[in-house]
C-alpha cells in the first residue's frame, strides 16, 4: 500500500481502522440478533454488522435505511428535479494532483440553485427550495470524478407563509454558467487555483460546467425509489467484481461504461488493477470521520431532523434490504410455518457459548438453523 502513498496520499490512522472493522464484519463473536419461531425452533442467526463505511454490505445498508423513508421527506405537492452538478475532466485531474478534499461541492451546489430560482422568481430569502444531495467522488470505475447529485423542489416555498412560488421556467444553460463562476470563484478564494488557473477554466468551456436535469414526480413510488437508490448507491458492491487472481494479486470488476441516450441501454466495461491499487482507492474514496453523505437544504432540513429524532420503524431495515436486494420473501418470517420470528440480542460476552451450541445442536439448512433430530429436518417451502 505504500507505494501508492504519493498519488493517494497517507492513510490516516482512522481509515486503519475502519479496515479492521470490515475484517471483524460477520464474525459471531462480535454479537449477533438471534431470531427464532417458537413453534418450529427454526433459528436465523444475523451477525451485528461492522459499521464500517468501507465495508460495502454494511454502508448499502445504512443507505437503503434512508432511501425507504425519503417519501416521509419529500413533498408530493411540489414538483421535483434530480438534478447532477458536474466537473470538467481537467480540473478533476488539478483537484486530484493537490489532493482536494471536493465536499464543498454539495453547499455550493445548493446555494447555485437556490440562488437562480430566488432570481428568477423576484423572491427574497424567505422563499426557500427543499433540497438534499449527496457527493460522489469516484466515478464508475473508480477515477476521481466529484459530481452532485441533488433532488430539488422545482417551486419556492414561503416558510413564514407556506404559500407556493410557481416557477414556469428553468434557465437550465445558465445554471450551467453559475455552476462554473461559483466553482472557480470558490477555488480561488481557498487558493486552490491562481488566477491563471481561474481564467482557464472561465475561458475554455465557454458552455459552462455541464449540469443535468431531470424531472421527476414523487407521487410515483417507482420513480422517486429508482432515484433514491441510485443516490444512495454506495462507492462500490460486490457484484461487480467479477475475478480475483490470487497468483497475480489482481482484482477484476465491471463498470458503467455509457448510457445510450435514446434507448436508455446500459453499457459495461471490466477493468483489472493490482488487488493493492484497488484497496488503496476504496480507502482514499472513504468519506472522512463523521463525514455526513446525505446532506439537506431550505424546507428538507426541518424533516430531515425530525424523522433523525423519531423510532425507527418496527419492521427491520436488515430484512427489508435483503427482500429488495435479492426480491425474495420476508427472511424473519419462518421458512416453514411463515410466522414472524422473535429477536432477541445476543452480545459479545455471551457470543461465543451460543455459536458453539449453534454448532453442536442445529443443522445449516439454506441459511438457517434446525435443530438436530433422529429425522431429517423438514424441507423449507
Amino acid at each position: 500500500m505504500d507505494k501508492f502513498e504519493s498519488k493517494f496520499g497517507k492513510i490516516p490512522i482512522w481509515k486503519l481502522r475502519e479496515v479492521e472493522k470490515l475484517l471483524t464484519c460477520g464474525k459471531f463473536n462480535r454479537g449477533f440478533v438471534w431470531n427464532e419461531c417458537k413453534d418450529c425452533k427454526i433459528v436465523l442467526a444475523v451477525p451485528f454488522s461492522c459499521k464500517s463505511r468501507l465495508c460495502l454490505s454494511c454502508y448499502r445498508k445504512k443507505l437503503f435505511g434512508w432511501s425507504i423513508h425519503l417519501f416521509r421527506i419529500l413533498n408530493p405537492e411540489l414538483p421535483h428535479y434530480h438534478i447532477v452538478f458536474t466537473l470538467p475532466g481537467r480540473l478533476n485531474e488539478l483537484l486530484f494532483q493537490r489532493l482536494v478534499n471536493p465536499r464543498f461541492l454539495n453547499g455550493l451546489a445548493a446555494k447555485v440553485y437556490t440562488k437562480r430560482l430566488r432570481t428568477i422568481s423576484l423572491t427574497d430569502k424567505r422563499f426557500k427550495p427543499g433540497i438534499l444531495s449527496t457527493l460522489h467522488e469516484a466515478g464508475n470505475h473508480l477515477n476521481f470524478n466529484p459530481h452532485v447529485h441533488a433532488i430539488a423542489t422545482r417551486d419556492l416555498l414561503n416558510t413564514t407563509s407556506n404559500g407556493i412560488k410557481q416557477i414556469d421556467f428553468m434557465p437550465y444553460k445558465t445554471v450551467r454558467f453559475d455552476w462554473q463562476r461559483t466553482v472557480c470563484k470558490y477555488l480561488l478564494r481557498k487558493k486552490y487555483i491562481n488566477k491563471d488557473e481561474y481564467t482557464f477554466f472561465t475561458k475554455s468551456y465557454p458552455k459552462g460546467f455541464h449540469v443535468y436535469f431531470e424531472k421527476i414526480n414523487v407521487r410515483e413510488s417507482d420513480s422517486i425509489y429508482r432515484i433514491a437508490q441510485y443516490i444512495a448507491f454506495g462507492l462500490f458492491h460486490n457484484s461487480q467484481i467479477q475475478k480475483v487472481d490470487q497468483n497475480k494479486q489482481t482484482l477484476t470488476f465491471r463498470y458503467k461504461s455509457n448510457v445510450e441516450s435514446i434507448t436508455k441501454e446500459k453499457l459495461y466495461q471490466s477493468l483489472t488493477m493490482p488487488i493493492d491499487e484497488f484497496l488503496a482507492r476504496m480507502l482514499f474514496f472513504l468519506p472522512n470521520k463523521h463525514e455526513k453523505s446525505v446532506r439537506y437544504y431550505g424546507i428538507y432540513v426541518r424533516p430531515a431532523k425530525r424523522l433523525k429524532l423519531e423510532s425507527q420503524a418496527k419492521k427491520s431495515t436488515w430484512s427489508e434490504a435483503i427482500k429488495s436486494s435479492f426480491d425474495v420473501r420476508d427472511p424473519l418470517a419462518c421458512p416453514i410455518c411463515k410466522n414472524a420470528m422473535e429477536s432477541k440480542m445476543i452480545y459479545s460476552y455471551h457470543a461465543s457459548n451460543k455459536e458453539k451450541e449453534l454448532k453442536k445442536n442445529y443443522t445449516l439448512i439454506d441459511g438457517y438453523f434446525y435443530q438436530k433430530r433422529s429425522r431429517d429436518p423438514p424441507k423449507a417451502l
